[in-house]
């Protein structure tokens, strides 16, 4: 499958991004509490944000369709470590490997941006997710402290 990886266009789809966050959401912890003071601010967020080079918010697209979603940045509190915040595919483009070509494109922009590392925070519960992180390489780091259900998992995209 060709996917397209598109910068967010705010203004036409705003909506797409909350569907594929509430999504994610009840995927990652299998219920929707807390949901709602996530989306607090989200769109302003994501407006503040498209307009610094260290951000990336992209709708992966197929042909007409948006297919999944992006949202990562780099930087993190580690040097040299871009930290990723969304990799969501929609339902019907799960199973399909097609997350190997989302993590690829952000690993791309990762290193461009002379990052040697990601870390991303995942639920315990996200079984799904889990198991793609850990066969693409993944590794355990530590609990998260900002949110009792994930643990943070980190990849090397350089041999230093």
């Amino acid at each position: 499958m060709d996917l397209e990886f598109k910068v967010i266009n705010l203004e036409r789809d705003f909506d797409s991004c909350v569907a594929a966050r509430k999504d994610a959401y009840l995927c990652s912890f299998g219920h929707y509490e807390g949901f709602d003071d996530f989306l607090t601010g989200y769109r302003e967020r994501i407006a503040e944000r498209l307009l610094l080079q260290e951000w990336s918010y992209v709708h992966v697209w197929n042909g007409k369709n948006i297919a999944g979603q992006l949202e990562f940045r780099t930087f993190s509190s580690e040097p040299r470590t871009g930290y990723i915040h969304l990799i969501y595919l929609k339902p019907e483009y799960r199973g399909l490997g097609l997350a190997q070509q989302l993590q690829d494109h952000i690993f791309s922009v990762l290193l461009k941006a002379s990052c040697n590392r990601a870390i991303l925070s995942v639920s315990r519960s996200n079984q799904r997710a889990l198991n793609f992180y850990q066969r693409n390489g993944w590794k355990y780091c530590r609990p998260n402290p900002k949110h009792a259900e994930t643990d943070y998992y980190e990849s090397v995209l350089l041999v230093e």
